[in-house]
């Protein structure tokens, strides 16, 4: 409808959605300070129609009370009616309201006019109040009415106002966000760029998020650093990183950027350490590791050759036996002289190395062999007897080198380390002395010996007789077919020689048993020797070459390295 004030110049309209109430709070009918006056009006309007309505008497049904015509006009009349009502059913005498004097007369009051607990008063006051309050009811009614009019001025004026038009706003992405649809360097609008972070499968959120995980997981790798300030450096240990890194270093860290911070600075810390690091390198029995300047090489260890324990009397160029460790094998190389007594100088002087000597004296009976030098009998040998004893009296069945004391030196095995058991070269060994007879021609002698290394390190011959007569009992000793390979010489006895005339060894003139004979030659024989007893050995040649050992593998010594 139009507004009753829509013509009043030169008032302009004013909707009522523009005016706020600033008047108090009234709660019984929801008005608060600062709604707008269409809220308020409509408030106050409701409240009088539904107080109009409730005071309506034609609105109540008094067919209960006997009441079916001429009942009360008003609705004091019908609240008075109900008062006598409740009087009469409570037995309680109503009072007789005197007339006389009207209007100038005491009458009951309504509730909402009572003060101060006085419930009568006089018909004219009374009157007179009641015509008070039906004119502040008529003024604010008018009021309220006035403002309605307002606000259905402003509600036609905003009903008859077409609606505003909104544009959606644009701007212009760095990036793009969907491949061929948001393309950075382009502007787009925000509805486009917000469907392209939400809902891309390469660039959008959701995308970002499979690929990190939720934040909850991203909190939880940050929390998982195995490296904290407490940590010793690489590059300047033991001093940790929250020391060393004062300032730049996170203590705590609980973002994504925190823990970056961090892996950078211990990368750093590691780059900064393998410049120059200082590495510590442990060395094993048969590799022997070196770092330097970066590079960290392995050599297996090698000792080189190192000569052998006890054979001092054998000068160094005449091959003069050596062993040499790689890793945990240990090889033999040169040969051995069996020492013996020099002519010149009896059978207690010096030894004679000399495998081409003009005569031969026996090694001495007894426990050892006759010393290099006078007082020194660390490279003495040691004769053995029967049941591998050391031989006492009797036949020798073979020899230790070095009086029985470890040939090889503690630089390749250190005492107290040991092989992890007993080698042997091959099986029987054929060993040769030469000599020269007493026309100064060479003459050979041979034997066959075990050369023996045990786990000890100790060098040993064994002869064919520790074969033939092991327990020293009375055996057989010369049933071996090896002694036809043994020297058994007698001093004064030609010298044989084994040539293809007949009748010899090798040829038979006819048909029919032959000894095997042979051409004996003019000179004959210095001295006695029989190259099967070990104390007879003096002046043999035994070869090593080929001879090599294990070091026992829970062995955890490790040898000098040869520095090339």
């Amino acid at each position: 409808m139009k507004p009753l004030n829509l013509d009043n110049k030169p008032c302009s309209p004013i909707s009522s959605n523009c005016v706020i109430w600033q008047g108090p709070d009234i709660a019984c009918i929801n008005i608060c300070k600062g709604d707008t006056v269409s809220d308020v009006v409509a408030a106050l309007a409701t409240e009088l129609c539904t107080l109009l309505d409730q005071t309506n008497v034609s609105n109540y049904d008094l067919t209960c009370l006997g009441i079916t015509a001429c009942g009360p006009k008003d609705f004091q009349a019908l609240i008075q009616l109900l008062i006598n009502k409740i009087c009469e059913l409570q037995e309680i005498p109503v009072p007789e309201i005197k007339s006389n004097g009207c209007p100038d007369c005491l009458v009951s009051v309504a509730p909402c006019f009572v003060e101060n607990g006085q419930t009568t008063m006089q018909l004219i006051d009374y009157v007179q109040m009641i015509a008070n309050k039906i004119c502040d009811l008529i003024a604010q009614i008018a009021d309220i009415q006035t403002q309605i009019d307002n606000l259905d001025i402003r509600v036609t004026i905003l009903e008859n106002t077409p609606p505003p038009t909104f544009t959606l706003p644009s701007f212009t992405v760095d990036c793009t966000l969907s491949n061929g649809v948001i393309v950075g360097g382009n502007a787009y609008t925000i509805d486009l760029i917000l469907n392209a972070l939400v809902n891309d499968d390469t660039y959008g959120y959701c995308a970002l998020l499979g690929a990190t995980g939720l934040p909850a997981d991203i909190i939880s790798a940050v929390s998982g650093a195995c490296i904290t300030s407490t940590t010793p450096t690489l590059s300047n240990a033991p001093v940790p990183f929250g020391t060393e890194y004062l300032g730049s270093w996170v203590n705590t860290p609980t973002t994504v950027a925190d823990a970056i911070t961090n892996i950078w600075i211990v990368l750093c810390d590691i780059y900064q350490y393998l410049q120059s690091p200082t590495l510590n390198v442990t060395d094993t029995p048969t590799v022997n590791l070196t770092y330097s300047l970066g590079t960290l090489s392995a050599n297996i260890v090698d000792t080189d050759w190192v000569n052998l324990n006890g054979f001092s009397y054998m000068s160094s160029n005449s091959g003069r036996p050596q062993c040499r460790r790689i890793g945990n094998q240990i090889h033999f190389r040169g040969y051995v002289i069996v020492p013996m007594g020099n002519a010149s100088s009896g059978a207690g002087g010096n030894i004679n190395s000399a495998p081409n000597s003009d005569s031969y004296i026996p090694l001495s009976y007894g426990n050892t062999f006759n010393t290099i030098t006078s007082g020194n009998a660390a490279d003495s040998c040691e004769l053995i007897g029967y049941n591998g004893g050391v031989w006492a009296s009797g036949t020798a069945i073979g020899l230790k080198f070095n009086r029985g004391n470890s040939v090889i030196p503690t630089a390749v095995l250190p005492a107290g380390q040991s092989l992890d058991g007993s080698y042997t070269l091959g099986t029987r060994q054929i060993i040769a002395r030469t000599v020269r007879s007493a026309g100064g021609d060479n003459v050979a002698l041979h034997s066959l010996v075990t050369v023996i290394i045990t786990s000890a390190g100790d060098l040993q011959l064994s002869t064919i007789l520790y074969d033939e007569d092991f327990d020293g009992a009375s055996g057989y000793e010369y049933s071996g077919i090896g002694r036809h390979l043994i020297s058994n010489i007698i001093s004064g006895e030609n010298i044989p020689t084994y040539t293809p005339a007949a009748p010899s060894i090798f040829n038979a003139a006819a048909p029919g048993a032959y000894q095997a004979d042979i051409t004996g030659v003019a000179d004959t024989w210095a001295f006695s020797q029989n190259a099967g007893n070990a104390d007879q050995l003096g002046g043999f040649i035994i070869q090593l070459s080929g001879l090599s050992t294990f070091v026992d593998p829970c062995d955890n010594y490790i040898p000098t390295l040869v520095v090339c």
